[in-house]
């Protein structure tokens, strides 16, 4: 359980004990009363506080000790590799040899990930077997990630297999806007530029005329060239009949995401996939009975049922220790957020999916209300998605190191890279360019205005009466 550990201890950014370990500095008698009275309430309570109308968050702060550009433009020492906020990368073909996660992990990388939606269960057992040893060749220890295909779903292409063991597709297609696409049901059909074969039977009864349609290659950012976006225009039989809405060119494993077509709302039909598909829950049962699984990320989390049933899986089988990280990736989670946050152990905000289930203006506000209720209740929040062009080049854009830094500020405890350190041609640049940023916000983080504002939230009456001088 050693990321459980690490993003919970004393000087992990989210949750209460990261604002704990400031008491000693700061000598604060409010803050060590409020310590107390955080020891002597439960989860339990909290959590009916979270759930409660009238709990209203505020937007935390942050300080410069100096405006001096000189100081603050200082490089970080090569020997400051610790993180508060901890690096989760995701093993594969660019990562998966043991003198790769070697260097990886004396980065300082928490945890590593295996995507099932993705690559033989031999692949993913050969990863787990080079992560062993590389922590023994670096003594480094790391948690194991086993993330879930669930509900994925996704377009039906020749497969092969390469000498590495990682499957890949031989053939791209390229589409122009304006074309018509044809998404259909049909198992006879061959993939091609006009027509793409769904895995999902029931796909035709979700769509409906005017719908958007997202196609876009396996951890992709939905900006690059191998996205896709469709407008629905009619229905026929086992065919939906799609407009493109821009150029793409398709490569590699390809999923669909239908986005909401409500705005404030839910009024799409969901897919009836189970949260744990059957190759889920054969590879995760073997997978177990050869390596210590310390967290399963169940992909298309919608509800607290679904957390459950993960649990209820994983205790049939043995895993009563390993811990469930809801991934949160379409409206329907944002709607049973605070439900699912009460069964699961902690929550990645999977941004990619989110932000197409979402309106863009609303991200910023969906996510730093997602990552301030996890702190309130001592959850560990991680999120996606934050510098996908380093899959392509050594250095990060402006916008996405300030991304990394801001979400940092807000409280979060983990940064899963995807695509950066699956394919990318620059993994040791992307988990070295994500720590760095994250060390430099780290050092402005207000530990003691950041608890002091979780504790006025959980327990204003309490904090009312210090503020008045009562008991």
């Amino acid at each position: 359980m050693f990321l459980q550990h690490k993003l919970s201890s004393s000087n992990s950014l989210g949750g209460y004990r990261k604002a704990t370990s400031a008491l000693s500095a700061f000598q604060c008698p409010s803050l060590a009363t409020n310590l107390k009275v955080r020891n002597q309430r439960s989860r339990k309570t909290m959590m009916k506080v979270l759930g409660s109308e009238k709990v209203s968050l505020r937007a935390k702060t942050h300080f410069l000790k100096t405006t001096d550009l000189n100081s603050v433009l200082v490089s970080e020492p090569e020997q400051a590799l610790f993180t508060g906020t901890k690096v989760v990368i995701t093993i594969g073909p660019s990562s998966q040899d043991v003198d790769a996660l070697t260097p990886m992990l004396k980065l300082g990388v928490a945890a590593c990930r295996v995507d099932l939606t993705w690559g033989p269960l031999e692949f993913h057992r050969k990863s787990l077997q080079n992560l062993q040893s590389a922590m023994k060749k670096s003594r480094r220890l790391c948690a194991t990630i086993v993330d879930t295909l669930g509900r994925e779903i996704m377009i039906r292409r020749q497969v092969k297999i390469g000498e590495d063991g990682w499957p890949t597709h031989e053939d791209s297609f390229a589409v122009k806007s304006g074309q018509e696409i044809i998404i259909t049901t049909r198992t006879d059909v061959v993939a091609s530029a006009n027509v793409l074969p769904i895995t999902y039977s029931g796909f035709v009864d979700m769509a409906e005329k005017g719908d958007t349609i997202y196609i876009g290659r396996y951890l992709v950012c939905g900006a690059d060239s191998a996205s896709l976006y469709l407008e629905v225009v009619r229905k026929e039989g086992p065919n939906v009949y799609c407009v493109a809405k821009n150029d793409a060119v398709l490569d590699g494993l390809l999923t669909v995401f239908h986005a909401e077509r409500s705005q404030d709302g839910l009024s799409n039909v969901q897919n009836t996939l189970p949260l744990l598909s059957e190759y889920d829950r054969d590879c995760i049962a073997q997978l177990a009975q050869e390596f210590d699984i310390d967290f399963i990320s169940t992909s298309y989390t919608r509800e607290a049922e679904d957390v459950r049933e993960a649990r209820r899986f994983l205790d049939s089988i043995g895993l009563k220790h390993t811990k469930i990280l809801a991934k949160l990736e379409s409206r329907q989670a944002l709607l049973n957020f605070y439900g699912i946050l009460k069964e699961a152990d902690g929550i990645i905000i999977s941004r990619g999916n989110l932000g197409l289930d979402c309106l863009p203006e609303k991200m910023a506000l969906v996510q730093k209300s997602l990552i301030q209720s996890c702190n309130l209740v001592g959850k560990p929040v991680i999120i996606t998605r934050v510098v996908d062009t380093m899959v392509n080049t050594p250095r990060p854009t402006r916008a996405e190191a300030t991304d990394v830094a801001n979400a940092v500020l807000d409280g979060l405890d983990g940064i899963l890279l995807g695509a950066e350190t699956l394919r990318g041609k620059y993994p040791l640049e992307a988990i070295s360019t994500v720590a760095s940023i994250s060390r430099s916000a780290e050092k402005v983080f207000d530990h003691l205005n950041h608890f002091e504002n979780l504790m006025e939230t959980a327990f204003p009456e309490h904090t009312t009466r210090i503020e008045m001088g009562g008991g």
